[in-house]
């Protein structure tokens, strides 16, 4: 009998011939894996190649053949019609719209030229449209300027909603009252409208002051100063036309008027002045 060391050292010579077989056969399928890996590489650089260049050709030639379907079918920019432009200088519109005669009507990105409009210092919106097959219509709506606003010494203009209108003439609204205080712009709106329904009187409005955040005081162009009440300032401005409509209140004696209490009406008179006759005052 074979004794059992030499058993055991056949197996592990067995085990030893059978790992070198598995070892040396799995390098040489490697081996052969990876040639042809790179074999098939190599031939396909100048298939990738070619693939590359009749791409770009293909590309070339689509581009071409789509960029002339606009100017053979029509779809090119012949006008563009302009709807509410007052106060929008048309160099500037020209220059937001960035759009010529010719242009590709498809190609024209809508969103990014009414960003553009939108801008503008007098443009509070703007409507563009496509009308196939060459036109594009554009509807502005303008901000209205309701007064211009003394801030730090300066003046500025300011729309109907008490937003700053940046980069216009002023000399042009020399005819707009001046609002002054820090938050008169934002409120003027209501006050401004009830002194306009007394368009005569309204037409002397030089100034206004925003007192406290709570009331007004009115400077006429005459340098007489009235004190408009916290509550019912329009009664008050209505009562101040009709007295003076009758009376003719507005003269060189009278430094200014005071109505902040209510059912009353009183008169001051400047001083070192002496009036031809004597100064009315009433209760109202």
């Amino acid at each position: 009998m074979r004794s059992l060391r030499r058993r055991s050292f056949e197996r592990k010579q067995k085990a030893k011939r059978l790992f070198n077989i598995w070892f040396f056969s799995k390098m040489k399928r490697t081996k052969i894996l990876l040639g042809v890996i790179l074999i098939g590489s190599i031939s396909a650089v100048p298939v990738f190649y070619e693939y590359k260049y009749l791409e770009s050709q293909l590309t070339s030639k689509l581009i071409e053949v789509f960029g002339n379907i606009p100017k053979t079918t029509g779809l090119i920019v012949r006008e563009v019609i302009v709807e509410g432009r007052s106060k929008t200088k048309k160099s500037a519109l020209l220059q937001a719209l960035q759009v010529s005669e010719g242009d590709n009507i498809l190609a024209i990105n809508i969103t990014e030229m009414k960003d553009r409009i939108n801008k503008l210092p007098w443009v509070k919106s703007a409507r563009i449209e496509r009308h196939f097959p060459n036109k594009i219509s554009l509807t502005l709506v303008e901000r209205t300027p309701m007064a211009r606003w003394q801030t730090n010494r300066v003046l500025k203009l300011i729309d109907v909603h008490g937003d700053v209108i940046p980069r216009v003439d002023l000399t042009r609204f020399s005819h707009l009252p001046i609002i002054i205080g820090k938050n008169a712009p934002k409120i003027a709106g209501q006050i401004l409208k009830t002194l306009s329904n007394e368009p005569n009187l309204f037409r002397r409005v030089k100034s206004l002051t925003l007192v406290s955040d709570r009331r007004w005081d009115v400077q006429l162009n005459n340098q007489i100063n009235v004190n408009l009440p916290e509550k019912n300032p329009g009664k008050a401005w209505a009562h101040l036309a009709t007295v003076e409509q009758g009376h003719n209140i507005f003269d060189d004696q009278i430094q200014g008027i005071d109505m902040r209490l209510e059912n009353q009406l009183i008169i001051k008179i400047e001083k070192n002045k002496t009036s031809p006759g004597k100064v009315r005052g009433r209760n109202t």
